[in-house]
């Protein structure tokens, strides 16, 4: 017997009852669910004391261990609701709560929890992607007339994520020209309200409003929202990057899509047949769910391992390349199986499930879309050939 099968239960009964019947198809169909249904939802599992379980109690959090908060976040995933983790639960939230000062974490950290404030995140920027080091934005400090100190920022940030939503965004930023690259940036809590902070959408071929470019004009930031002391902002930056890359595995979210190509397999014909019993989309279906499980007990092993040691190290990089090359794959059999029904792009089929048609899968509307936003997985959260090249250096010592 599992010792989560309690939780399993719970969780299972809960969003049985709780979440939208119309949400929940939207996330089973790999539509667009608006921020309005993902706020709704948060706002579900904050009132049953799952929005921030593995925060501090301090921070109205329940101390629960990685382990415990995998199993809630693979059962959500598996029942098809929408992401509950994000920026500001899984990024920003950990980050103040290890380095924000009594002011900043009193200020912040409720606000999130209470669903008042959206982050984004401002690390990309057009000419500093994966050589994040090499970032230009500059923030200069002074003081204003008044006597306080501010940080005036100038420069954009790229790719940035439901920035169009965010009311807050925390960046790194340069704040000595002359120190080594990783030692001259600091760590910025931005108020996206500000004046000359202004945001544009990048619209990608999936044809989704995902991506952001945001310009800063001599925006003043207080240097009270610095985090952590100025220069010292890279090592902030990397301190949640272990255990991002055991999130970055996508363990439960490869499944749910797994259970969708099944779902495919078993409505869509060929040749008078199932494509279940078609000798190449069963070969490629039962490779694809090798490789999931053999994923799954790769990160299971690096769970026991972050337990015994309290830590985690560089190698956690392969879970990253492995769960990102193998979503893709996924969401490439599911548009090969369904074939030319998935070519017609129909921008409002992206928010709502489409009319039932004759011979048209309910999967077929947004099955290109996903599997071009899944595009961007081998590059966001450290491309695949940075990855390849820091475990050849920090792990095999080649």
């Amino acid at each position: 017997m599992d010792e989560y099968d309690d939780l399993r239960r719970d969780v299972r009964a809960f969003v049985a009852q709780a979440l939208p019947a119309h949400v929940r198809e939207k996330v089973r169909l790999g539509l667009e669910v608006s921020k309005d249904e993902m706020v709704d939802w948060q706002r579900r599992l904050a009132e049953r004391g799952w929005l921030v379980p593995h925060w501090p109690r301090a921070w109205q959090g329940a101390d629960w261990s990685a382990a415990r908060r995998a199993v809630l976040q693979e059962e959500l995933v598996l029942a098809h609701a929408p992401e509950t983790g994000g920026i500001s639960i899984e990024m920003i939230g950990p980050i103040l709560i290890r380095y924000g000062t009594p002011a900043q974490q009193q200020y912040f950290l409720p606000r999130i929890v209470d669903l008042e404030h959206w982050w984004c995140q401002g690390y990309s920027e057009p000419n500093a992607g994966s050589d994040l080091a090499s970032l230009t934005m500059r923030a200069v400090r002074k003081t204003r007339d008044d006597g306080t100190d501010v940080y005036v920022v100038n420069g954009s940030k790229i790719w940035t994520s439901y920035a169009q939503y965010a009311d807050w965004i925390f960046c790194l930023v340069r704040t000595d020209t002359d120190a080594r690259a990783q030692q001259g940036i600091s760590f910025l809590l931005i108020d996206m309200r500000s004046p000359g902070v202004s945001v544009r959408p990048l619209i990608g071929i999936h044809g989704w409003h995902l991506f952001n470019q945001v310009f800063f004009d001599d925006v003043e930031v207080p240097a009270s929202m610095r985090v952590g002391d100025e220069n010292a902002g890279w090592a902030i930056a990397k301190s949640l990057l272990e255990h991002e890359r055991l999130n970055l595995a996508r363990v439960a979210e490869n499944r749910r899509r797994l259970a969708k190509v099944r779902a495919i397999g078993a409505e869509v014909q060929e040749a008078g047949e199932p494509l279940m019993r078609r000798p190449w989309f069963a070969r490629r279906l039962r490779e694809l769910e090798v490789r999931v499980e053999t994923l799954a007990a790769t990160v299971l092993r690096f769970r026991r391992l972050e337990r015994a040691r309290g830590t985690l190290g560089p190698e956690t990089g392969m879970l990253k390349l492995l769960g990102s090359r193998l979503i893709q794959d996924i969401e490439n059999l599911a548009v090969d199986a369904l074939g030319p029904e998935t070519l017609a792009y129909d921008r409002a089929a992206h928010f709502e499930p489409a009319a039932p048609r004759p011979g048209r899968s309910a999967y077929a509307a947004a099955a290109s879309a996903r599997r071009f936003v899944t595009r961007g997985y081998t590059i966001a959260g450290g491309s695949s050939e940075i990855q390849h090249e820091l475990l050849a250096k920090q792990v095999l010592a080649l």
